[in-house]
């Protein structure tokens, strides 16, 4: 029997997993998904919030503000690429200046640092503000982070303490069981005595199965636009719009541009509710919202000083994902009355990314005071990564290249990635099996070209890492392959 079973390897599952590997404890996850980080994490804005929005008191407020606290030390412990760049929610009228106060109250609460600015005010923090904006909420605690990156490395490091993840493993029904719980699932039966419940848009499916204390999960999609590094140079600081509420329950904090810490611009997102829990698609009436809001509105972002009409030849791809939106409008956290042992981390929408880590501490707390279970004396901390060739000063390069001749290799042009980091990427515990996954790990794909140059490379190294053919290995796991046949039969006894 396990001691315990996380379901879902998305930010809230990997950072539960990564804190139950602290103690003395034989944790498994499980995640349908090819990979980790294959649902809601991998689909949003990448903002590390500093929790000047969510209502206090609420737990979004809690585990917003002491998440985003904890983000400098936990990045800079795993290797993943995080700055704090700070916020602008801009008014462009007298009412959206109602609201900047409205949200300075909140923050005030919260015991989060903010400032109500005028025009002249942000003009000191981005020179280049657009025309129009004549004030709003100057939020310097506000970061940016690789969300994705970080889940991997969170599941990484549990992995590193012992954790098991079985990925393309479905949980299919719970059931309670004399000491604990019964999960059926694709890959067979697995009995543990505490579930922490991390499925995402499905968590109500999960507590409902257990629990007269029922919820439901709202999936709210959203989608984003990716605009070329060139243009990255104008701008620094995260700018969004004031918030608005929705139809359904809970608000959007509105389009936005989020600097990436990879050097390109995330622009975002749309807000709309959705029947499939799995549902990421690009569609042309969530991509129209985007592009529509940032023709209209181009001028008040400092880029437009440079760069006067939205550039529409300067989008490289989009991507969407979606939310999981609880019908309480706030965090469904720890065990239900009647379904003791099964720990509910749900309904974890924004700002989730920043809140995870915290919320992972107090929910793993549970089990650990209630069993007295001891910390590990041979704990892990980080994780072994190879530095990404495209950061390195040419010293670094050089020397790298000395100990390792496949930093000489580039792979992928568009973003600098070498032979050694894919090799790495694939080798590393929870490691990638797809030219997705890679892509997640190194950026390889994730350029002007969008893999056109290198994915058949990376196809080719994880056959010779993995051992596969190349019919074999997919775009995304499941049936996403990317050859389907030979154009032609090699003649018996000669090499394919």
């Amino acid at each position: 029997m396990w001691d315990a079973i996380v379901i879902g390897a998305g930010i809230s599952g990997c950072s539960t997993a990564r804190e139950l590997s602290r103690y003395q404890l034989k944790t498994l996850v499980l995640e349908k998904g090819h990979d980790v980080s294959a649902g809601t994490t991998r689909g949003n804005s990448a903002t590390v919030h500093a929790g000047y929005d969510p209502d206090p008191g609420s737990y979004k407020a809690i585990y917003n503000v002491r998440g985003s606290r904890m983000y400098p030390d936990l990045c800079a412990e795993l290797q993943v690429p995080y700055v704090k760049n700070g916020m602008i929610v801009f008014a462009v009228n007298e009412a959206q200046m109602e609201e900047v106060r409205r949200l300075k109250e909140k923050g005030d609460s919260n015991h989060v640092e903010t400032k109500v600015c005028t025009r002249e005010d942000l003009l000191e923090i981005e020179p280049d503000m657009g025309e129009g904006v004549i004030g709003g909420l100057w939020i310097p605690d506000s970061g940016m982070v690789c969300p994705y990156n970080l889940a991997i490395a969170l599941a990484e490091n549990a992995a590193r303490n012992g954790v098991e993840f079985r990925l393309s493993t479905e949980a299919q029904s719970i059931e309670k069981i004399q000491g604990g719980w019964l999960v059926r699932t694709s890959g067979g039966d697995f009995e543990t005595r505490y579930i922490f419940n991390c499925a995402g848009t499905y968590a109500d499916k999960f507590n409902n199965m257990v629990s007269k204390d029922v919820f439901h999960i709202i999936p709210r999609e959203g989608q984003h636009l990716i605009v070329d590094r060139d243009l990255a140079k104008y701008t620094k600081t995260t700018i969004c719009q004031t918030p608005e509420p929705l139809p359904t329950g809970g608000h959007t904090k509105g389009m936005g541009l989020m600097p990436s810490v990879d050097g390109t611009i995330i622009l975002g997102c749309n807000a709309d509710d959705v029947d499939d829990p799995d549902f990421s698609d690009n569609t042309r009436e969530g991509l129209d919202k985007i592009v529509n809001y940032f023709e209209k509105n181009w001028k008040h972002f400092p880029i437009s000083r440079h760069v006067p009409q939205f550039p529409r030849d300067a989008v490289i791809t989009a991507y969407g994902g979606s939310r999981a939106h609880p019908d309480r409008d706030d965090f469904i956290l720890g065990e239900p009355e009647d379904a003791p042992c099964f720990i509910n981390l749900a309904g974890i929408e924004s700002p989730g990314v920043t809140a995870a880590p915290a919320i992972a501490e107090d929910m793993v707390k549970i089990l650990v005071e209630r069993e007295g279970t001891p910390l590990k004396a041979d704990y892990k901390p980080g994780r072994e990564i190879k530095a990404p060739f495209r950061t390195m000063t040419m010293e670094e390069r050089q020397k790298a290249i000395e100990e390792d001749p496949d930093y000489a290799k580039i792979v992928c042009r568009c973003e600098q990635v070498t032979e050694a980091e894919i090799r790495d990427a694939i080798r590393r515990p929870v490691g990638a099996r797809s030219v997705s996954a890679v892509k997640m790990r190194t950026r390889a794909g994730m350029g002007r070209c969008q893999g056109g140059f290198c994915s058949p490379r990376v196809l080719q190294i994880l056959c010779e890492e993995l051992g596969k053919e190349p019919l074999e290995i997919t775009q995304s796991g499941g049936h996403s392959n990317i050859l389907v046949d030979h154009a032609c039969q090699p003649k018996e006894g000669n090499e394919q």
